[in-house]
């Protein structure tokens, strides 16, 4: 390696779903890490080009023009033009930005190039890329794009998109000024309907509303304010642009990412939603358009489909145009093809990729698009072919890369692996993928082997997994085994290829053997410090070829550690010396292991000999090269390493170069020899992560190099600029490593068979030990069966042990307590029992700590709370209690002022002060008396007008009419008076509440006192009563809450060794003092003796002590006494007697004392609770009051806030007021500069005109000589023009472009003249006469005249565009203009409310119940349409209203009184009527009445009574006969049933045997049927006649009884009929 060496690009892989661009009809453009990759898509061959140190970021092309722009990512960056195929630098365009390119696009006529930038410029850029000079700029910084186009139509329409933005722009050139006119148009709700969007004027306004607190009238005042949208739009949802495309028509189709697909149209601004899955269709007059929901699986059907239906979220990721509808696809991998229909579009067609798509690419012959997919895939479709099918063009797989190595020995493969898991293979010469492998894990390296054509993966797992690389089309899992507990971070082979070394983060180095015919076993293993991060091995064939070196670098706690050791390469041949255990660990002292610690944090290690190793310095980011000897490393050189920390080092095979990569993306070469100078290749990029892997070739002339961002990239030497003495020597130390490789081919024929000969894995097994685990468990299991017969003896030892311990311990509980020994003295383990007191402790010490912690947080959290509720409050919430009930009254809390509260306090109170003397001393008048009533009004309406309560209990007010707060600052002034007016309110009524909480405590005093007494009473009553001493609950005394007492901790306090000895010594001394007290104490004893323990003697103690009876009166019979003792028993019955009469009277005094007490007790708490009711009542009133002045801050605070709210629009609209001023002043500015270009241009103009009128008289000067016929054919022919015809394109080239829907032959109008005026110019119109050299001289003459004319033209056209330019401007003042007028107008509006706002006051009244006459609503009573009127005009119309009343009540009683009059006359003759009627009904009744026997019998008796009463006896006994009667026709009945019953019986067995005999007849019938059927079959008609006969004889016989049924109905009618021709009495009227 040198520095005039150079890496050349041999071919890099990879794509991650970027942007695919045409260059022309068949080669496509791919970043591909820090390389450009152009692919041909019919042979697919790649060319590739590199940016530089810097990774590509935008980049656009021109297909006309072969060219191709980018910007490189990196601060300032340039955008690099360069040509096609040729890669030459066309120019370069700096100082566009600061930070980075978002998107570049080319115009698709002209030089220009449109580049958009990001943070922090946000500018949109007009370019001419052939000047490289900036032509405009426009900030658009308020609404940032991200994606930019040209229409390919017209090059001055652009399009911008960002994520919440959409901008339509236009490009106006003047004279050479160029101006981008960009407009923002209004982004859709979400969830706006299908169809045109409505005019959103005001929308805007609708829907923000600035604070909660808004009243309807300031809702009002907002919803004017239009130019006010512009301020709040930006806070609404809205869609969010992901995609967009040009279209034939000055048309945008914009995709979102929730699905919605948007039509805008440039001509008319209109824009329509064509599909948005948010939403329901909306109804059309044209069009009936009914969606309905539908299962996924009919998105498969997609002919004739709505989009509406099968479009959702992310569908619309990419979009492009085409002449046949609109492609479309997105995240769900299905390309569609939209019908482009503006209502309702159709999926026409569609394609499913199964594969996310971020990318859609047209050729620029549009008969091919390509897709890009995120994971690695490109598929291409020729949609003009009839059933098109995609293909894929290249599938590279995606992922970061973790490992890259040669395929032994001939490095004609590659292979390849991905953090993800996909391993692949490639071809080095072509760079075709020739296989792929899905692991199915997470792999974290690679590495190939020497020795076979096999490759070793680890995985994140631990696991080792071998592929066989034989077939490299195929290659196939062959080995895998779990080595380490975590990932496999690490491997390295040995030059011998017999060995392999891997590092991971479990302290462990494994060694295996990389032979298959040794099944890759493990060998042995090294334990390391920490992580391991880099192994290096060094094998010297020549010099020692039993010995390989090893070098480790590793990390453990920041620090950087490198060991150092020597391995035998045959290391299964190895004894077990070297071995320090049966777990095959390498003995230090065989292996001469040297461990080292660095004073840098060290990232990787490489070795160049034996001695020498290569690092990196992590914090100074430098390579080091270093010696170790005998344990002391000594640094030789340090040089220059990666732009960012870390990095990793490689040696070359051959030991002559170092190679290192790291996250900077760059590759660095250095030769050993001179570390300071070095070659570095950007090759990935650094956004992504850089480089995170790079091998060497076995001859070193190639490198493989792979990054996070998911490329590989091969490069080879170029040694074309080296000398020849320098390129001798690199082309010998490659020769020299060709050399070594080549004696292993002997071993990797040999393992390559065997490798061939193994099975194939299906899949990966996922194993829970790892092989170091296994060996221990292996040696374990080992040593058991070794040591059996001792491992069982020990166990019965131990059991018979543990036997005696048991029966000793029993033993022991049964001994005394001072002969018994304590459970730990069993113990015989005291090692391990220290070890569990140990774990005891340290749980205990955790367990504290963390109960100190959250002790600590509760303890932070109480001084928290009790400095917020307590401390800082003046007055402290507290409540009181009724003694007998649950009513609580609790007190104002108040919180302490601070000293700016009291200051602004003392400067309202004084200004107020002021204010009111002034107003008095001015105002001060007195009253005359006959005005005394109406000043009394006056005081009564102003307490109304007051708004609350207050005056009644303040006695003067101290705060401003609510007439005449007006300013903001007036209303903060009344707010803090209003609050020092609550404050003296809750001051009041708390001195009242602590009046009354005296009272109680003084109260339960007196109470406990009595109870006291009363409980000494109840006990010397011997009552069991319990009396019950009234106190303060927990709410009485807030105080309570600070303080915890021992009986609230439910838990046993712990106490520490410290605390439990005072206790200890406390409870020593209390023993030791109760026991003096114990001892012998006369004057106690004396006292007990003499007093019985008492200095004091009580009467009652007296009346309670018993009379001791003589003991003669209980030794002898009342008969064997003396006569003294008769005398001394009677003198004892007197002293008993009287004691019992003492007994009593002391007992009834205590009763009377008690119920005194008792009722003393009672009249107290009664008397309190009067008070508390008294007091909850006031409570209510003040509470009442405080409400209302508190309701009076609200609607001041909100009366405040509106003000603002109205001065805030008031400065919103002024602020874009300045903004148009200064707009039309620079309108005007522009008008007046244009005016004096065209006056300019006129002016040259007008030079031109006369030159070449000046040239048309030259011309018939010059040819004066010639005859007068000959000068005018010369004149006609100098006069003639071509007329220039519009040409239809050629079939072939319309047919080449027929795909293409903005292709536009554009050819220059000027050129065609020149080419027609040329072939004016030949000989074939020469005159015949007309000599050549005229000819030609009029020629000259006529082609000056000619360009005159075309200069003549061009100043023209520049005046009529400068005048287009000029009245566009012109509009545009006069819009500028309109908008000052309509802002100055909502300006005026505004402050016209304003001032009503300002004088139209909201006032608080206070009304009496019954002065408020609206209906009260449902929830609240609505005032909109209420009046306020004075009560004097309520009251007049009162009185109005009770006169005309009274009038109307007394007119009203004396028609009553005449109608009652007139309506008893009426009721009268009625009644007269009905009673004349009634008689006439009763005469008719007498005469109509017959005179039965009945009757007769009745009239002619006497005594009806005695009648009655025969004929009620002779019932009775026909009732009795009756009832015999029918006793015996019920026993007959019954009679007459059991025989019936029986006979039925009968029946059924006669049944039975009939139904048996009747199957038999059936049977015989049928046969009988049959035969006669078979003789008489010529007898049926005569059988027919016979049942025709038979069933007319039955029709007369039932004729015949129904006429006999009628006869005799008609004579009963008749017999009826006679009956009423009996004869009757005649009426009379």
């Amino acid at each position: 390696v040198s520095t005039q060496s150079t890496g050349d690009l041999a071919w890099s892989q990879g794509y991650d779903g970027q942007r695919l661009k045409f260059i022309d009809k068949k080669t496509v453009i791919s970043v591909c890490g820090c390389m450009m990759k152009f692919i041909d898509t019919t042979t697919g061959k790649e060319k590739s080009h590199r940016s530089g140190i810097n990774p590509y970021g935008a980049f656009a092309v021109n297909p006309a023009s072969n060219l191709i722009a980018y910007a490189e990512k990196k601060l300032n960056p340039s955008i690099q033009i360069i040509t096609f195929p040729e890669f030459e630098l066309s120019g370069v365009l700096q100082d566009g930005c600061m930070m980075e390119y978002v998107d570049i696009a080319f115009a698709p006529t002209g030089t220009y190039i449109l580049t958009c930038s990001s943070l922090p410029d946000f500018k949109l850029s007009l370019w001419d890329y052939s000047s490289a000079t900036i032509l405009t700029t426009v900030n658009i910084k308020l609404h940032p794009g991200n994606s930019i186009s040209f229409n390919p139509l017209n090059w001055k329409q652009l399009c911008v998109t960002g994520d919440q933005s959409f901008h339509v722009g236009s490009i106006e050139t003047s004279n050479e000024k160029y101006t981008i006119k960009l407009s923002t148009v209004d982004l859709p709700d979400p969830t706006t309907p299908l169809g045109p969007l409505a005019e959103q004027k005001d929308i805007y306004m609708k829907k923000f509303v600035p604070s909660p607190i808004l009243t309807a009238e300031s809702v009002k005042i907002a919803s004017t304010l239009s130019p006010l949208h512009e301020k709040y739009k930006d806070k609404l949802k809205k869609v969010a642009p992901v995609s967009h495309c040009w279209a034939v028509g000055n048309c945008l189709y914009i995709g979102c990412t929730d699905g919605q697909l948007l039509h805008y149209d440039t001509s008319s601004a209109t824009m329509s939603v064509l599909t948005n899955p948010l939403a329901s269709v909306k109804g059309s007059s044209n069009t009936d358009l009914k969606i309905k929901e539908e299962d996924e699986d009919e998105d498969d059907n997609f002919k004739s489909a709505s989009a509406q239906k099968v479009l959702g979220k992310g569908d619309l990721e990419t979009i492009e145009y085409y002449q046949d509808g609109l492609f479309v696809c997105g995240a769900n991998g299905k390309l569609r093809l939209l019908s482009l229909d503006t209502v309702s579009p159709d999926v026409l067609d569609c394609w499913d990729t199964k594969s996310v798509v971020s990318s859609l690419a047209w050729s620029t012959a549009y008969d091919k698009i390509l897709l890009g997919s995120p994971n690695g895939i490109v598929f291409s479709l020729f949609p003009s072919n009839k059933n098109a099918d995609l293909n894929t063009l290249f599938n590279v797989k995606c992922g970061p890369m973790v490992g890259v190595d040669f395929v032994s020995p001939t490095n004609s493969q590659i292979i390849s692996c991905r953090k993800n898991g996909i391993v692949q293979v490639w071809s080095a010469e072509t760079a075709a993928q020739l296989s792929s492998l899905q692991l199915g894990s997470e792999v974290s390296t690679l590495a190939c082997c020497q020795s076979s054509r096999s490759a070793f993966i680890g995985l994140s797992s631990g696991q080792l997994v071998v592929l066989d690389l034989n077939t490299p089309e195929s290659p196939r899992i062959i080995f895998e085994d779990r080595i380490h507990h975590g990932s496999i971070l690490h491997i390295a082979f040995d030059m011998s290829g017999k060995l392999l070394f891997t590092g991971s983060d479990d302290g462990h180095v494994i060694i295996l053997d990389t032979r298959a015919s040794n099944k890759f076993k493990c060998l042995g293993h090294i334990d390391i410090k920490g992580q391991v991060t880099g192994i290096a091995s060094l094998h010297q064939l020549k010099v020692e070829k039993e010995w390989c070196y090893l070098a480790i670098s590793s990390v453990c706690d920041n620090v950087s550690f490198i060991s150092h050791a020597k391995i035998p390469v045959d290391l299964h041949l190895q004894p077990k010396e070297a071995f320090d255990d049966d777990t095959f660990h390498m003995d230090p002292q065989f292996i001469s292991r040297t461990d080292c610690q660095l004073d840098f944090l060290a990232s990787s290690v490489a070795m160049v000999n034996p001695n020498t190793m290569v690092t990196v310095d992590v914090a100074k980011k430098m390579v080091v090269v270093f010696n170790l000897r005998n344990g002391e490393l000594s640094i030789t050189d340090r040089a220059n390493g990666h732009l960012l920390k870390g990095g990793t080092v490689v040696i070359s095979p051959h030991g002559k170069w170092i190679g290192s990569y790291g996250a900077d993306g760059q590759i660095i070469f250095r030769t050993i020899e001179d570390a300071q100078n070095s070659v570095s290749i950007p090759s990935h990029s650094h956004f992504l992560g850089g480089a995170s892997f790079l091998k060497f070739a076995n001859d070193g002339q190639q490198v493989l190099s792979c990054g996070k961002d998911g490329v590989i990239a091969l490069w080879k030497w170029n040694y074309d600029s080296l000398e020849t003495e320098e390129k001798a020597t690199v082309l010998g130390a490659v020769d020299a490593s060709r050399g070594r490789y080549a004696s292993l081919l002997g071993l990797r024929k040999e393992q390559d068979a065997v490798l061939q000969n193994m099975t194939a894995l299906s899949a990966l097994k996922c194993q829970e030990k790892t092989w170091l685990e296994k060996v221990e468990a292996g040696v374990q299991e080992l040593k058991d069966k070794t040591f059996e017969p001792q491992i069982e003896e020990l166990k019965k030892n131990i059991s018979e042990l543990r036997a005696t311990v048991l029966g000793m311990i029993e033993t022991n509980e049964k001994v005394d307590a001072i002969e018994q020994l304590k459970r730990h003295e069993f113990t015989l383990d005291v090692d391990e029992r220290q070890r569990i007191l140990n774990e005891g402790d340290d749980e205990i010490e955790s367990i504290k700590e963390s109960v100190e912690l959250e002790n600590l947080a509760m303890l932070f959290l109480k001084e928290l709370i009790k400095k917020e509720c307590w401390d800082g409050m003046a007055v402290v919430g507290r409540s009181l209690v009724l003694f007998s009930g649950d009513l609580e009254v609790s007190n104002f809390p108040i919180k302490k002022q601070t000293e700016d509260e009291r200051k602004e306090v003392d400067r309202v109170l004084t200004l107020y002060a002021h204010e009111k003397l002034e107003v008095e001393q001015v105002e001060y008048a007195p009253k005359p008396k006959d005005e005394e009533g109406e000043h009394e009004e006056e005081q009564e309406m102003s307490a109304s007008l007051y708004g609350s309560h207050a005056k009644k209990f303040y006695g003067g007010t101290i705060q401003h009419s609510q007439f005449n707060l007006h300013s903001n600052q007036r209303k903060r002034d009344q707010i803090e008076l209003i609050k020092h007016t609550i404050g003296h309110l809750k001051n009041t009524f708390n001195k009242e509440f602590d009046d009354v909480y005296a009272s109680k405590k003084q109260e339960i005093a007196r109470v406990a006192e009595r109870t006291e007494r009363i409980k000494q009473i109840l006990k010397d009553l011997k009552s069991e009563d319990d009396v019950a001493i009234p106190a303060f609950k927990q709410i009485e005394m807030p105080e309570s809450f600070l303080i915890v007492e021992d009986g609230e901790i439910k838990f046993e306090k712990y106490l520490t060794p410290e605390e439990q000895a005072a206790q200890a010594e406390k409870e020593r001394l209390d023993a030791e003092r109760r026991r003096l007290e114990e001892a012998d104490n006369a004057r106690e004893r004396a006292l007990e003796t003499m007093m019985h323990g008492k200095l004091e003697i009580r009467p009652e103690d007296e009346l309670q002590k018993d009379l001791e009876k003589p003991e003669f009166m209980l030794a002898k019979a009342e008969s064997q006494w003396s006569e003294e003792e008769h005398k001394i028993a009677k003198e004892f019955e007197k002293k008993e007697k009287h004691l019992m009469e003492e007994r009593e009277k002391y007992r009834k005094a205590l009763e009377a004392e008690l119920k005194k007490l008792q009722t003393a007790n009672s009249e107290g708490m009664n008397s309190f609770d009067e008070k508390l009711n008294k007091l909850f009542k006031l409570k209510i009133e003040y509470q009442k009051t405080i409400n209302q002045e508190e309701l009076k801050i609200v609607r001041l605070s909100r009366s405040v806030y509106q003000q603002e709210y109205l001065e805030d629009c008031d400065s919103d609209l002024s602020k874009p007021l300045e903004e148009f001023k200064q707009l039309k002043l620079r309108s005007q500015e522009e008008v007046a500069e244009i005016k004096r270009s065209i006056d300019k241009l006129r002016d040259e103009h007008e030079i031109v005109l006369q030159e070449d009128r000046a040239i048309e008289k030259q011309f018939k000067k010059d040819f004066v000589d010639l005859d007068a016929f000959t000068l005018d054919i010369l004149v006609k022919l100098y006069k003639r023009r071509p007329k220039l015809m519009k040409q239809k394109p050629q079939n072939s080239e319309s047919s080449s472009r027929s795909s293409n829907p903005f292709y536009v032959k554009v050819e220059d109008p000027d050129k065609l003249f020149l080419e027609a005026m040329t072939e004016l110019d030949s000989d074939i119109h020469k005159p015949e006469f007309l000599e050549l050299e005229i000819w030609e001289r009029f020629i000259d003459a006529r082609r000056i005249k000619v360009e005159s004319e075309l200069k003549v033209r061009h100043h023209s056209q520049k005046i009529q565009d400068l005048n287009g330019y000029l009245q566009r401007k012109l509009e545009e003042d006069e819009g500028v203009k309109n908008k000052i007028e309509k802002t100055f107008q909502h300006l005026n509006e505004l402050r016209d409310k304003k001032l009503k706002f300002l004088m139209n006051l909201e006032i608080q009244l206070l009304l009496k119940q019954g002065q408020v006459e609206v209906d009260p609503g449902v929830f609240s009573t609505k005032f909109d349409n209420a009046l306020l009127i004075h009560r004097s005009v309520i009251e007049d119309l009162n009185s109005q209203i009770v006169t005309l009343g009274e009038g109307k009540v007394s007119a009203m009683i004396d028609c009553k009184d005449y109608y009652k009059n007139i309506h008893l006359l009426e009721w009268e003759h009625e009644k007269m009527q009905m009673e004349a009627e009634d008689l006439n009904a009763k005469t008719r009744d007498v005469q109509t009445l017959r005179v039965t026997k009945e009757l007769q019998v009745f009239l002619f008796e006497e005594n009806n009574a005695q009648r009655m009463q025969k004929e009620i006896q002779t019932l009775e006994k026909t009732i009795k006969l009756n009832e015999n009667m029918h006793q015996r026709k019920s026993l007959d009945k019954k009679r007459i049933l059991d025989r019936l019953n029986r006979l039925i019986k009968e029946k059924e067995f006669e049944c039975a045997a009939l139904d048996a005999e009747l199957k038999e007849l059936a049977v015989s019938l049928v046969e009988r049927q049959q035969i006669q059927e078979a003789c008489v079959a010529d007898l049926v008609p005569a059988a027919d006649q016979r049942m025709k006969d038979i069933v007319a004889r039955r029709k007369l016989v039932d004729l015949a009884k129904s006429q006999s049924q009628e006869v005799a109905v008609l004579r009963a009618e008749v017999e009826r009929l006679r009956m009423k021709t009996f004869p009757a009495l005649v009426q009379h009227n």
